[in-house]
Formats: C-alpha cells, structure tokens, sequence
C-alpha cells in the first residue's frame, strides 16, 4: 500500500524551496555588487590621498582576474603616487593593451617613464608599421573572429544563389562574393594576428631598482650593465629561473626573471 504525501508536507517543501531561491539570489546579487563597491572603496581612498592603501585595493581586485582598463589605469595612478614607478608604468601598459587608442593611458605612461632612470624611448615606427597598428586596433581578436564567421557565411550564401538559382546569376552578384571572400581573409587574418599579440608575454617591465644585468644565466657571470625600476624589456630567452633581456638601445644581458612583470 502506498503511503499519499500529506499537503502540509508539500507546503512546506515549496516556501523552503523559495527561501533558499531568494537566499542565493540575494547571495548573487551581493557577490555581483561587491567587485564595484571595492573598486569605488579603492577611488576613495585615492581621493583621500591614502596612494599606497588604494594601490593595494585595485591590486587585489586585478589578482582577483578583473581584467578592465579602469582598473588598471586607477592602480596606475595610484601606484605613481605611491612612488612605484614600475608597477605604475606596468598598470598603464596594461591598459593601453586593452584600450590603445586611450589618450590618459598614454599621457600618463609617459609622465610615469620620465621618472624612469635611463629611459630609452622604443624606435618609432615606419609607416606601414602604424597603418597596421592601426588596422589591429581596429576590433579586439573577438571582433575580427566575429566578423570572419559573419564573411564567411555571406559567402557561402553568396556562391550558393549565384550558382543553384539561374535568376541569381549575375557579374553583379559574381564580384560581391569577390569581395565577401577578401574581407572573410582579412577578418581571419587578424583574428589570428591580434589573438597571437594579445597573446605575446615577451615584453615587461622591470620592477627593481640598480639591477646587474649578467653577461650569461649565471650569479658569478660578468656585470654588464644595470637596469632600473620602471624599464621595458623585450625578454628574447629564459631558463628557470634567467631571463634574457633586450633593450630598445640594443643591449641584452640575463638577469633573474623574478624581476620582471611580463605583460
């Protein structure tokens, strides 16, 4: 004989399993609020002048994988008051990454690096290095995977009509289906250049001052020459623990990578 639920039972099963629905989504919506409160918590210790406090604050959040250009540019600031010239020169690198065309990124990397001993500026590029700079600027790796998906099957639909539906077969359509199939090759292109440098952790920033940079991946190795807290390197070699470093001037040497923030 089966034993019926009672209803009471049934009552009180539904108004547990609301309560907990409600718990958990006001636990979601807290989780989901929290990131932006510390972030304002971290601007107003700024605004209060306490640099290294709010430096601190942003550096969590960014350890915590927040990845925004707000954040970056913030810890930047702050980092630079604070007197951290490397971390603050990493911070706006970091974000120039993510926004390149930003101006304040630029402007204040560039007050950052005149604090930096022995600042070698990069060479500046020719022209067809900034018109592809530009065109790589022009969407991040997503955009141009979007658009390749969206060329490609314009395409197909393109060589479809052309081909099966005799009212469709025109020069007109023939040079569209030219033209889709350049932009899908340019599309993937990119998608796969700029996912490649976004990609690219060869460059960093020295994060010490007065470093003796080795002629060879040994602590009893030549000195070459030093480094100071701020510079970017290109980082051409590594072994476990040295990293083989290139500067903008020509110089390369090994020093311990631990010293360097890779970005």
């Amino acid at each position: 004989m089966r034993k019926g639920s009672m209803p009471g039972h049934k009552h009180i099963k539904t108004a547990l399993l609301l309560a907990f629905l409600l718990l958990a989504g006001s636990a979601i919506r807290a989780q989901q609020a929290l990131p932006q409160q510390r972030f304002d918590a971290a601007n107003s210790l700024y605004q209060q002048s306490k640099f290294t406090e709010a430096a601190a604050a942003y550096q969590q959040l960014i350890d915590e994988g927040y990845n925004i250009k707000a954040l970056y540019f913030n810890a930047g600031n702050a980092y630079y008051k604070a007197g951290k010239t490397g971390e603050a020169v990493y911070n706006f690198e970091k974000a120039l990454q993510l926004a390149p065309r930003d101006e304040a990124a630029r402007h204040n990397l560039a007050l950052a690096n005149q604090k930096v001993s022995g600042f070698v500026d990069e060479l500046p590029l020719v022209f067809f290095q900034q018109w592809w700079r530009q065109l790589q600027q022009l969407h991040k790796p997503n955009g141009w995977a979007v658009g390749c998906i969206l060329f490609f099957w314009l395409a197909i639909a393109g060589i479809m009509l052309n081909t099966f539906l005799p009212g469709w077969k025109n020069k007109f359509l023939r040079w569209g289906n030219y033209a889709l199939g350049t932009l899908f090759a340019l599309y993937l292109l990119m998608a796969i250049d700029t996912y490649a440098v976004a990609n690219n952790h060869q460059t960093g920033i020295i994060t010490q001052s007065n470093i003796k940079v080795k002629t060879a991946p040994d602590d009893n190795s030549k000195d070459a020459f030093e480094v100071q807290e701020g510079m970017k390197v290109h980082i051409a070699d590594a072994t476990k623990d040295y990293c083989k470093i290139s500067l903008a001037d020509g110089k390369t040497g090994w020093i311990s990578c631990a010293w360097i923030r890779r970005l």
